[in-house]
């Protein structure tokens, strides 16, 4: 790769320097030297093979939603459910919020960023500029986030547990090929906006370098402490309402969060309890302690421990979505579990309350700029050219 097709600079999101881009040999990375974020790995795959990549994944994605999940068998009575099939029974039932909140984050979004990134790379795997190019890789940042097949997939698969015991479950095509869509849509993570403009200029296409973000305003600290309160008051009742309700032969229980993972303890899953415990229970309150400790040394202008702290807004920012795992499994159940008198499993008002604290943490994690930490901290944004570290 010749000095010349490299773009002028690289910008660190989460500290704010800018540097020169490096020339990367294969299975080198760049980081940077300040709080030591990867800013660019060494590109293997070229465009034609992402783009390869995104038809099988097209593909796999449209079997996942196609055909049914699994399909339940009680006494002789068989339900089959695919995730599309689970929304509508879920908006059917009364709880529009919850199909809307599933719909969005296991199939119209997922949809919309592979359709941006199709259309990227099917003109850069030919050596054209795909039109609109800086709008579509804005949307492909911004949509990432809220793309869950992953998540939705562990949801089957805690939705499976929770069903052996009630009655018999054989796995449908939808099953294999979302856990194929999720691997593939896991491994397109890779992509952003950065890492695009880069391949477009190796390619030697004329992309403009990554405009230079504006200081962050110090208005995102009481946007971020807003978003927080509305989570922390929903999350009371998301863990007392029940996330469910199942009925069998005349008898009603419902299940909350909590109980849902004792009962899963209670059949012998013990790892399955202890996923379900991790993402809707731990994960939730140590976004927001974290989140929360995050914004208010920010507001206290310290530099303590900068680097760790930008780590920590990292792991905050990935682990934000897996909180969805119940809301997933519950509008599963539902789905499945539609034999009349015989079994029926419906959500529950704390369904409802725990997608409003998954989204609204999620909003809080991607308003707050952990570059205005570094900034209060009396750092400042600035080139670099021999600080930039290329690790093998």
């Amino acid at each position: 790769m010749s000095d010349h097709a490299t773009p002028h600079r690289l910008s660190c999101h989460h500290c704010g320097v800018a540097y020169q881009r490096p020339v990367l040999a294969p299975g080198e990375w760049a980081t940077c030297f300040r709080c030591g974020s990867t800013l660019e790995t060494y590109a293997v795959f070229s465009a034609g093979a992402w783009l390869a990549v995104l038809i099988a994944t097209v593909i796999s994605f449209a079997l996942a939603n196609a055909f049914p999940v699994a399909t339940l068998y009680v006494q002789g009575a068989g339900q089959a459910a695919s995730f599309i099939d689970a929304v509508v029974i879920t908006w059917n039932v009364g709880y529009p919020e919850v199909a809307a909140i599933t719909f969005a984050a296991g199939f119209f979004l997922p949809a919309c960023q592979l359709g941006l990134l199709v259309w990227i790379f099917s003109a850069l795997a030919v050596g054209r500029m795909p039109l609109f190019f800086e709008t579509v890789i804005h949307w492909v940042d911004r949509l990432k986030p809220w793309c869950m097949v992953p998540v939705f997939l562990m949801g089957v698969m805690v939705a499976v547990v929770k069903l052996a015991g009630l009655a018999s479950l054989t796995p449908g095509i939808g099953l294999f090929a979302t856990a194929t869509s999720a691997i593939l849509i896991t491994a397109l993570t890779r992509l952003n906006s950065e890492k695009i403009r880069s391949m477009a200029h190796d390619l030697g296409l004329p992309a403009k370098p990554a405009p230079i973000s504006k200081p962050p305003s110090l208005t995102i600290i009481m946007r971020t402490w807003a978003l927080m309160l509305g989570a922390v008051i929903l999350y009371i009742p998301a863990n007392m309402l029940p996330i469910m309700r199942v009925s069998t032969m005349g008898s009603e229980s419902a299940h909350t969060i909590m109980g849902g993972v004792i009962e899963l303890w209670h059949m012998g899953s013990w790892d399955i309890a202890l996923v379900v415990f991790i993402a809707s229970v731990a994960v939730p309150l140590f976004k927001l302690v974290a989140l929360g400790t995050l914004v208010f040394l920010t507001q206290q202008r310290t530099g303590i421990k900068l680097r760790e702290r930008t780590h920590l807004y990292v792991i905050v920012e990935f682990i934000g979505q897996w909180s969805m795992l119940d809301v997933f499994v519950v509008i599963l159940l539902s789905a499945l579990g539609h034999f009349g008198s015989l079994l029926s499993i419906e959500p529950g008002g704390g369904a409802a309350a725990f997608g409003g604290v998954v989204i609204l943490t999620m909003l809080a994690a991607m308003g707050f700029d952990p570059c205005l930490a570094w900034r209060l901290a009396g750092h400042r944004k600035h080139l670099r050219r021999a600080d930039l570290e290329s690790t093998h």
